[in-house]
């Protein structure tokens, strides 16, 4: 297949969630939630929610930034667990921000973590040491996690100079150019299917990969992309999870079901498919709600689909408790 043939994520979304049949998405249930986001839109702009995360990061000075974050994004993927018993926790964090603390940490202990050189070789034991945990429960996936850094780190060095900095170079301040790059260049970073006959992509660690640059460097210096409002939300786990409880969202009662008993949906099956399109073609939806009822309001901005993701994203982190009255599905992958 000929990758220029794949429907970019936001195509993709609106043709999966035209044609869904197990994920619906509700209009009321998009003004609900759209009132919640208007509430944190202060100074001007959205206000994500506190998580009380306290994860020291990289300087933006720091030549090794931009390398971190990519490694970072490229381990980016399924941490969840079917119990707290069994979580992968660093230093008490779990999920995403348990792999921001195991790699700060190994930047603290000499662990060469950003430099391909380094990580293309990595061995299971030297892995096994960065990623070690509070308790006994391994990181999820680590052996997968392993063949990507080898994976990519051998791409980095023998077509970008041992280094992303080149990719965004290449890329001469696209969001979307950068993101073709990314998939056309590193499999690991190829999350595609196929629904309904016709090719459809996600891209959730690519996309968030341009956005997490983006967002720590204040759309400035490495982080300027003229066209980062054309990202779309990171089809996951937890932002589905959210726009379930807000109404925004709904399954049919089968694939409920499946969700409320932890049944794995397996990575490209339809209700998998769906439920990251539907995901996704909502939060555009959202974006255009908000956009409406803040016209004409003077100097406010309107926020875009990365930003949207992080509120939703953080908003789940921050009401935990709350959230976790809806169940959220659960894919074994690398895509996220």
């Amino acid at each position: 297949m000929d990758r220029r043939d794949i429907l970019q994520p936001a195509k993709s979304a609106e043709y999966i969630a035209r044609l869904s049949n197990h994920v619906k998405i509700h209009e009321s249930g998009i003004n609900k939630l759209c009132e919640e986001v208007l509430l944190s839109l202060k100074s001007n702009k959205l206000e994500i929610p506190a998580t009380g995360a306290n994860i020291q990061y990289p300087d933006k000075e720091d030549v090794r930034t931009v390398d971190w974050i990519f490694v970072a994004d490229a381990l980016n993927f399924c941490f969840w667990s079917y119990s707290d018993n069994n979580k992968w926790t660093v230093d008490n964090y779990s999920g995403y921000y348990a792999l921001e603390a195991a790699l700060s940490r190994a930047l603290k202990e000499g662990h060469d973590i950003t430099n391909p050189s380094y990580y293309s070789k990595i061995t299971k034991e030297q892995l096994s040491v960065i990623m070690r945990g509070d308790n006994d429960t391994p990181i999820p996936l680590f052996e997968e996690r392993l063949s990507v850094l080898h994976e990519a780190g051998a791409i980095l060095l023998e077509k970008y100079n041992g280094t992303f900095k080149t990719c965004l170079q290449e890329a001469d301040k696209s969001a979307l150019k950068l993101l073709r790059i990314i998939v056309d260049n590193f499999p690991c970073f190829q999350d595609e299917a196929v629904y309904k006959g016709k090719a459809v992509s996600f891209y959730k660690r690519a996309q968030i990969l341009v956005g997490d640059i983006w967002n720590f460097y204040g759309g400035k210096d490495w982080g300027e992309f003229r066209d980062i409002d054309e990202i779309t939300m990171f089809a996951d786990y937890r932002v589905p999870q959210v726009l379930l409880y807000f109404g925004a969202l709904s399954y049919d009662e089968n694939l409920m079901e499946k969700v409320k008993n932890d049944e794995l949906l397996l990575s490209g099956s339809e209700e998998e498919v769906e439920i990251r399109g539907c995901s996704i073609h909502c939060v555009e939806l959202l974006k255009k709600n908000i956009e409406e009822k803040i016209k004409g309001r003077s100097n406010v901005e309107v926020p875009n689909s990365s930003l949207i993701d992080y509120y939703l994203w953080c908003y789940r982190r921050k009401y935990a408790d709350e959230m976790n009255k809806v169940p959220f599905h659960k894919t074994l992958g690398i895509f996220y």
